[in-house]
């Protein structure tokens, strides 16, 4: 067999979302596999139509790769996507003009029916839940993006939708009460990446269904603490058949919507806020490792948990968050990618920079650390 090596620089993209911390693009074949696992068979060649949302979207190819498949199977759908980066979201509605897209915060978002106007809750019959992997600052608490995220989505699907949320596998028992607060608005399942994945990242895949009275399942507590404490999850392409049906009823309840950002949120504000963390990421590469003390320019906007989930996941956040000293920073390293084609085994060698944190609390234990 023969050998070929490739080495290139990544790219803007890889680097905002390859390198992020615990941030990555779920691929498609991901994507199909999970939504294989809910039975559509009622909604294939009906009337419904479908709203599917990404509220936390990327470039949007996961949204995409959603409605493809729903498009595959003869059935209807509107796509929702939003995206904090403007860069980001830029791309995602050139690549995809169909989307009804908005470019905000997620904690900004605001959702209305498109004949009043009026708010409205829910309203999406898929929602889609890739949130960063990091600790956000709440008032004077700090909390992990991915509970804020599940519940800011949890608000808005309906009563038999499906929210596809995935996390590393640690935080389900990591994150206080987490699997209680999922179990009590939904039932639900958890299963692994394919293996492969898995060992890279740790990412499982929670499918959950909205139930229509909020109740907790103790039995299925227990089974599911059971099955994580013991590494009883099984993989996503282990799975035979679907483990959900959604109902017709359910699904032709959902209205025409808008999404749209709170009156304070401009696209002014929004890059001023994101044009500042970049003015002080270029700033720190400059001076290289040298300990310079500078006086932060006050934010022109007051920074929503969105804007602080980007700057810690790019590392670059440096001094002090409720309790905690974080450090932030990236690293140059080479990411070693073999293929085979055409009995030719190719490495690709990317330079890619690699975000790190290391959080430090008050009596000076180090809590984490990436690097």
């Amino acid at each position: 067999m023969n050998s070929i090596t490739k080495r290139r620089m990544n790219s803007a993209r890889q680097w905002g979302n390859e390198g992020k911390l615990g941030f990555f693009p779920t691929n498609k074949s991901i994507v199909d596999m999970e939504m294989n696992l809910i039975d559509f068979s009622e909604l294939q060649g009906s009337d419904v139509t479908l709203n599917i949302a990404d509220l936390s979207g990327g470039e949007g190819e996961q949204l995409n790769w959603m409605y493809q498949y729903l498009q595959n199977n003869n059935i209807k759908a509107e796509t929702y996507y939003n995206e904090l980066a403007e860069e980001r979201f830029n791309k995602g509605m050139i690549n995809y003009p169909y989307f009804n897209g908005v470019n905000t915060d997620i904690f900004e978002l605001r959702v209305a029916n498109k004949s009043n106007r009026n708010l409205n809750k829910k309203v999406f019959s898929i929602i889609r839940d890739n949130p960063p992997y990091i600790w956000l600052n709440k008032g004077d608490r700090n909390v992990r993006a991915e509970y804020e995220f599940f519940i800011k989505n949890s608000l808005l699907d309906i009563n038999g939708g499906i929210h596809i949320f995935e996390l590393p596998i640690h935080q389900l028992l990591g994150i206080n009460n987490l699997i209680s607060i999922i179990n009590y608005r939904y039932e639900m399942e958890i299963f692994k990446f394919p293996k492969g994945e898995f060992e890279k990242f740790k990412q499982v895949v929670v499918i959950c269904k909205k139930r229509t009275v909020a109740q907790r399942d103790n039995a299925k507590i227990g089974e599911i603490k059971f099955n994580l404490e013991n590494n009883n999850i099984p993989y996503l392409d282990e799975v035979q058949g679907p483990v959900f049906k959604v109902n017709y009823n359910d699904f032709k309840k959902t209205p025409p919507i808008n999404l749209f950002r709170n009156g304070r949120v401009t696209d002014n504000t929004l890059a001023n806020g994101l044009n500042q963390v970049l003015d002080e990421l270029l700033s720190a590469d400059k001076k290289d490792s040298e300990v310079v003390s500078i006086e932060r320019g006050k934010p022109l906007i007051e920074l929503m948990p969105g804007h602080i989930s980007q700057i810690l996941a790019s590392g670059g956040y440096n001094g002090l968050m409720g309790n905690l000293l974080i450090k932030g920073g990236s690293n140059k390293v080479i990411q070693v990618i073999k293929e085979t084609e055409d009995d030719k085994e190719i490495t690709t060698e990317v330079e890619v920079l690699k975000p790190y944190l290391e959080l430090t609390n008050s009596k000076g234990d180090i809590l984490y650390r990436n690097f």
